[in-house]
């Protein structure tokens, strides 16, 4: 019990407390939600989220069927196109919607004629977002449909069912509360984004405000917005809480798991290329057409003109001291935060394991932050380390945790955040690990440390590999919980991707978000080049 009491200890400081004053501070200023303007923030969060989520479950169920279910061409290849969403940031593929969309100088209005698309307001951003969200409904359903037990499916074909009539009455009807799931999260994904709704939202006509961007406009009023904007975030909270009591309600149908499941892939026939031609653009408009019109915008000499490409905007910022500055900030805060939630993570799941009860409940908590928007943690933090806290030991011992307008309070933020990846990862890790190289290692003298080090980590390699790199490619350009807590004068790639797109240089944002995108392909190739190798 005394572990588990000292592993929550930062749990409990810098997540569970905060949290606690957010919702407290926030329940004695309740006046702030009834306000004209929070009642338009909160029409526009519901609105641009339901679409999100209804664009992202309409289309992400059926592309899991033709994904994993059927004998569609270029499957693997499909898919991994499909789910690259989750690994760019939202703001990024907003910022490519505006170099396409953009009712004056947009790519596409430029083509076929001004005014013919147009992404500001509320159904752009709502498209934009439900395409990021777009894996998340994928992934839960591919995952579900890959489970089905076959006997199912046998028993349909037996008692005279076609191949479609069964994959319809039987396969995808398991999966839905999976895709149902998933929409959840896709909803919550975008109540909580900050990026897209101001960069799509603000200068709409009429403009779109959502709670996130109303947050925002507040903490810049200054003290007095501050305790406004903690009511605001009790109302996403409590956004955020019901739409995840609402997902638990949803029954999953038990499928199968374990060996020698096999599933016959549907026969499209006749329909296999066209549908297959049609899945590849469908990928190509949703994910390579995006990220293609900001690396062309990054070679545009003014944004809209496409005579006379060049690499100025890119040998101009890179020659910024105040870009190198930033990425260095933003890679030091990454590799922190993320080796630092692989750590802690890993910790918590040897906890579960060794704690029994206290163990789970502690995996559960770490698992929390998450959970809330990011718009609520980061809020939660400026209240609460707004002011320095101060611990007086004997009285004359004192002690003082000073990490208002630091770039220590960024960091504990991105850990809190993002800790549920190493935990889960760790956790999956162990379940899956062979218990008697450990029992080996103690049995040949080994100690305990001895026999983790030498038996047990090679062993969950790959998760926590893949833990460490999740959290240093979400941190590199984090904007939600940048924008509220990094200190005026220590740039990060985000707040300066953020600044450079909503008021200075399109072009060179582009520029940035050109060389992440970069990035992310080199990591996820080489990720793949391990796979296989």
């Amino acid at each position: 019990m005394k572990r588990a009491l000292a592993l929550a200890v930062p749990l409990l400081v810098f997540a569970l407390l905060p949290l606690g004053r957010l919702v407290f501070t926030g329940l004695g200023h309740l006046d702030a939600i009834v306000t004209p303007d929070a009642m338009r923030a909160l029409r526009g969060t519901l609105l641009t989220s339901t679409g999100a989520a209804a664009f992202a479950f309409f289309l992400g169920l059926p592309l899991a069927v033709l994904l994993v279910r059927t004998d569609l061409p270029g499957r693997r290849a499909l898919r991994a196109v499909f789910t690259l969403p989750s690994a760019v940031p939202p703001f990024i593929f907003g910022m490519g919607w505006v170099a396409l969309a953009n009712p004056k100088a947009g790519l596409l209005n430029l083509a076929l004629g001004a005014g013919t698309f147009d992404i500001y307001g509320t159904v752009g951003i709502a498209f934009v977002l439900g395409a990021c969200g777009l894996p998340l409904v994928v992934l839960a359903a591919s995952a579900a449909l890959e489970r089905v037990d076959a006997s199912l499916e046998e028993a349909a074909r037996i008692c005279g069912a076609g191949p479609l009539r069964t994959l319809a009455q039987v396969s995808v009807p398991l999966a839905l509360p999976a895709a149902l799931s998933g929409a959840a999260l896709v909803f919550l994904f975008s109540a909580s984004a900050f990026g897209v709704p101001y960069l799509l939202g603000v200068t709409a006509s009429p403009p779109t405000s959502t709670l996130t961007t109303h947050v925002y406009a507040l903490v810049l009023m200054g003290s007095g917005g501050i305790a406004s904007a903690g009511a605001i975030s009790v109302l996403l909270l409590a956004l955020a809480s019901a739409v995840l009591l609402a997902s638990r309600l949803v029954k999953s149908a038990p499928l199968a798991s374990g060996k020698g499941i096999r599933l016959r892939p549907l026969a499209l026939g006749a329909l296999r290329w066209p549908l297959g031609v049609f899945a590849f653009w469908l990928a190509l408009a949703l994910v390579a057409l995006p990220l293609a019109a900001v690396f062309l915008t990054s070679l545009e000499p003014s944004f809209g003109r496409l005579e006379q490409l060049s690499l100025q905007h890119w040998q101009r910022l890179f020659q910024t001291p105040r870009v190198g500055w930033a990425a260095l900030r933003s890679l030091g805060l990454s590799l922190a935060a993320a080796a630092l939630v692989t750590a802690i993570g890993l910790a918590y799941a040897l906890g579960r394991m060794r704690l029994g009860r206290a163990g789970r409940a502690l995996e559960l908590v770490a698992s929390l932050p998450y959970a809330v928007p990011g718009t609520v943690l980061g809020m939660a933090l400026l209240l609460s380390f707004s002011v320095d806290w101060r611990v007086v030991v004997g009285e004359r011992i004192a002690f003082v945790l000073a990490l208002a307008n630091t770039l220590w309070l960024v960091l504990i933020a991105y850990v809190a955040r993002h800790l549920a990846f190493g935990t889960r990862a760790a956790t999956d890790g162990l379940t899956q690990a062979d218990p008697s190289l450990t029992e080996a290692a103690r049995v040949s003298g080994a100690g305990p440390w001895r026999a983790l080090l030498d038996a047990t980590l090679p062993q969950l390699k790959a998760p926590l590999t893949a833990a460490f790199t999740l959290t240093f490619l979400t941190c590199a350009t984090e904007l939600t919980l940048s924008v509220l807590l990094v200190p005026a004068g220590s740039d990060l790639l985000g707040t300066v991707l953020f600044e450079l797109m909503s008021y200075a240089d399109p072009a060179a944002a582009s520029v940035l978000a050109g060389a992440f995108v970069l990035v992310v392909l080199a990591v996820q190739g080489g990720r793949s080049l391990i796979r296989t190798a």
